[in-house]
């Protein structure tokens, strides 16, 4: 395999975005189960913050669940009725067991998506690389392995093209989900900022490495 695929700094450069990501997410997540009832316990603060997304002619319940959770001592137990009490409150059931969403907006799946997509775009290409050059290696040099190289090469520029899907997938499912007025709409906002911050950065990389570097070499 070609050793600059593991390069460090390509490592760093393709999962920086991704990292970046899940960082900002747990900290939002985190700032929001402390802000949402201080001095509790992780079950009692994911508890109390999908309450706090019910409709009011359910929130009734949900409180008594909170309640309930604070009767329960034991650190495993706690977990499991916290989760199982969100999962109800998030998803409760109909009359005949289906599953159906607790608020009349409708669930946040175009803003999950734009904020999950875009820095899954360098990952998805750099690991497609690593396994093309695995396999057969570089089909666009003499030395390459594949007995279809050209085959081969539609299949890469298809991963580009699937990679800059991801890349830019923010804006369109971003406004998508603001549109449709789903429950927590600033993830779809912060799809957006993401694909127009790792389209800049992605672009910014790679007119520095097609400069030379900062002198131009």
């Amino acid at each position: 395999m070609n050793s600059g695929l593991l390069d460090p700094v390509i490592v760093g450069f393709v999962f920086a975005p991704l990292l970046g990501t899940l960082s900002l997410l747990f900290a939002l997540a985190w700032r929001q189960m402390r802000n949402a009832h201080s001095g509790l316990d992780m079950p009692d603060r994911l508890l109390a913050v999908v309450v706090r997304t019910m409709p009011d002619a359910r929130r009734e319940w949900g409180t008594a669940m909170l309640a309930e959770l604070g009767q329960i001592h034991d650190v495993a137990a706690r977990w499991r009725f916290a989760l199982g009490s969100a999962r109800v409150a998030l998803f409760p059931p109909y009359g005949n067991g289906l599953l159906q969403p607790a608020t009349a907006s409708p669930q946040p799946f175009c803003g999950m998506l734009a904020v999950t997509l875009p820095p899954l775009g360098l990952p998805f290409i750099y690991v497609a690389a690593v396994l093309i050059e695995a396999i057969g290696g570089s089909p666009f040099t003499p030395a390459s392995r594949w007995s279809h190289p050209d085959l081969v090469v539609a299949i890469v520029k298809l991963i580009i093209l699937l990679t800059w899907g991801c890349l830019v997938a923010g804006l369109p499912l971003g406004i998508a989900g603001w549109c449709r007025r789903e429950r927590w709409r600033g993830l779809s906002v912060l799809g957006m900022f993401s694909s127009l911050g790792i389209v800049g950065y992605f672009l910014l990389v790679m007119s520095f490495v097609a400069g030379g570097g900062p002198n131009g070499d």
